[in-house]
């Protein structure tokens, strides 16, 4: 009894499996001219400056490699646009771990860690990326060279004058596809916007020694300032959530079976300001 009843399970999900193949084929698919036509719909249009974290998922329906899905994300924009993405060299550790191991970050040659997508977008014509050492961001299309320019001349990643301030200066915008809000980088340049009115020390008190290497293979030791085990302790992502939500600024929507998410970057820091403003950050206080 004990084995027909695991055949009976394995046969039973793999019933399920099928079915959900079938459903998602016949019913939750899309192309890459349906996924212009949703986004276009939803706010994401021609000129376009706009920051993607992805998540590449065999079940997202859409019917298309991830190339075809970035080239429909480019037509969105157009030449005119921008699209840019993170392509983190390291996953599931910190930037303070990283920079430990001292791993350069090579701009030619270093894998994106982020997703299948940031990762076919790196090799892509014509794509820049930023000679951050903790946080290389990938751009293309108008202004794509002044957009990473001169990250690795500051240690702060995400500070004044990084491509996440340019971001803000074009008033871009943030599409998550398939991928939580926790992904979204920009909110690392909004804390360090109000480092000031925290009651404790965003980044830790000493830069670090990132290593890069440049395109012409050229080796750079870049002073990064990592962000302290305090700040990633208190952080409550969810208050900032619940406070864009309260205000409608989160746009979520579904094409087929992907789920996206769309923000504008200028409101979004609007309302982090209110909320400091307010006393009503979305940090907790640290323990006395």
């Amino acid at each position: 009894m004990g084995c027909w009843s695991l055949l009976d399970f394995n046969v039973m999900q793999a019933f399920k499996r099928a079915s959900k193949n079938l459903i998602i084929r016949y019913f939750l698919s899309y192309d890459s001219k349906a996924l212009v036509r949703a986004l276009r719909k939803n706010g994401l249009g021609l000129g376009d400056a706009v920051m993607v974290h992805s998540s590449w998922l065999p079940s997202n329906g859409f019917v298309g490699k991830p190339v075809e899905l970035i080239n429909a994300l480019k037509e969105v924009v157009g030449s005119g646009g921008l699209l840019s993405m993170t392509s983190m060299t390291y996953q599931n550790e910190s930037s303070r771990e990283f920079l430990a191991r001292q791993v350069p970050m090579k701009v030619r040659r270093s894998a994106s860690k982020m997703g299948l997508l940031t990762e076919v977008f790196r090799r892509g014509k014509d794509v820049e990326r930023s000679m951050s050492p903790t946080h290389p961001i990938l751009a293309w299309g108008n202004r794509a060279e002044w957009f990473i320019a001169g990250h690795d001349r500051l240690e702060h990643s995400f500070g004044k004058g990084s491509p996440f301030d340019k971001l803000l200066e074009l008033k871009g915008k943030i599409l998550c596809i398939d991928a939580p809000f926790s992904t979204i980088t920009f909110t690392h340049y909004l804390e360090d916007r109000i480092a000031a009115a925290l009651p404790f020390d965003l980044y830790e008190p000493e830069p670090m020694l990132g290593r890069v290497i440049d395109r012409d293979g050229g080796e750079h030791d870049v002073p990064t300032r990592v962000l302290s085990e305090t700040a990633n302790s208190l952080r409550r992502e969810v208050r900032l959530v619940q406070a864009l939500d309260a205000l409608g600024l989160i746009q979520r929507f579904r094409v087929g079976n992907t789920r996206f998410l769309l923000i504008e970057c200028e409101p979004m820091t609007q309302c982090v300001d209110k909320m400091i403003a307010e006393g009503k950050g979305f940090f907790d206080c640290p323990a006395t």
